[in-house]
Formats: C-alpha cells, sequence, structure tokens
C-alpha cells in the first residue's frame, strides 16, 4: 500500500511538471520532458516486471495508426484488417495472434479507459502522442503500461506510424523469462 501511494505520488508529480511545461512553453522542450517521463516510466515498469510472471498483455493503439481511407475499420475489431500493409494494423494484428495477446484500437482516453478496466491486463503496451500517452499512463495507474510514442509524418492524428521492432522488443522481453 506504501509502495502504491509512492508510486502514485511519483507519477503525479511528474504529470504535474508536465503540465506546467506544456502552460511555460510551446518549445520542443516540452517534448524532452515527455520523452523523459515516459522513459522513466518503461524502465520502471520493465524493473517492475523482473523475474515475474505476465500473465494478461494489452497493446493499446490510437486510431490514427490505421491508414485514414482504409474501409475496413479496426476500431471495433482488428480482426477486420485484410493485411494489405499499407499501415502497421496488420503487423500488430500478426504480434497479437503469434503472442495471444489483446490487441485494441481506441478512438480516444475514454474508450481507451474502458478498455483497460474491461480487460484488466497485467501490462499494457501503449502507442500515442506525448500528450495521450502521458496522460494515460497516469490514469491507468496501478496497471503498468509501457509507453510507446507514435510518428507523426503527416502531422497529428492522421496516418500516423509506430516502430514494430520496439513493440517485437517488449514482448520478447516478457516472454524471454
Amino acid at each position: 500500500m506504501v509502495k502504491n501511494l509512492l508510486v502514485k505520488t511519483v507519477y503525479s508529480l511528474g504529470y504535474f511538471s508536465y503540465l506546467i511545461g506544456r502552460r511555460i512553453s510551446k518549445s520542443k522542450d516540452n517534448m524532452n520532458i515527455s520523452h523523459k517521463l515516459v522513459h522513466y516510466n518503461n524502465e520502471f515498469v520493465l524493473r517492475g516486471i523482473k523475474d515475474k510472471r505476465v500473465e494478461k498483455v494489452a497493446i493499446l493503439l490510437p486510431h490514427c495508426i490505421q491508414n485514414y481511407n482504409c474501409p475496413h475499420k479496426v476500431t471495433s475489431e482488428i480482426e477486420n484488417c485484410k493485411k494489405c500493409g499499407i499501415c502497421k494494423i496488420g503487423d500488430l494484428l500478426e504480434l497479437k495472434e503469434r503472442y495471444n495477446i489483446v490487441v485494441k484500437v481506441a478512438t480516444g482516453g475514454t474508450l481507451a479507459r474502458k478498455f483497460i478496466s474491461e480487460e484488466k491486463p497485467s501490462l499494457v503496451i501503449a502507442v500515442a502522442c506525448e500528450r495521450d500517452l502521458i496522460s494515460g499512463i497516469y490514469d491507468a495507474l496501478p496497471v503498468r503500461v509501457y509507453g510507446v510514442f507514435n510518428r507523426r509524418p503527416n502531422g497529428p492524428c492522421i496516418d500516423t506510424d509506430v516502430s514494430i521492432e520496439e513493440i517485437k522488443k517488449v514482448l520478447s522481453i516478457i516472454w524471454k523469462k
């Protein structure tokens, strides 16, 4: 109980400093703060699962990972993907099948929180932009969330990308034990 309180306090201070940084500065310095917070969080998550069995892993994705013009919407069922290769949803679907994990595409924070509440995973690998990832990690506490920033070659919220290799790396760490 004391440990959970300490963790919540540390995350609250980090999240609070991130929010203040956003208000004070619109520069790239704030992105550095968010990257440092997520890096620290990820190290903490990996240390926390070291030498422990992870029962249920879930990957949580933003809807903007899917190609904007795709007629096969995956927000309700990722299995709707036809694996055409235009976006990374097909690769993530293969990870779902290979590792027997839950993969969900959420259209926003409310659905993401609902998914975590319903599925009750012991670890979430979450993909999102800086702001959404920081707030999502905080909102999901005490569930462990490993954060992966999405790449935004076309700007925010449309045809974003993710490093499948980073997700594979985390999965291999989990099941290497």
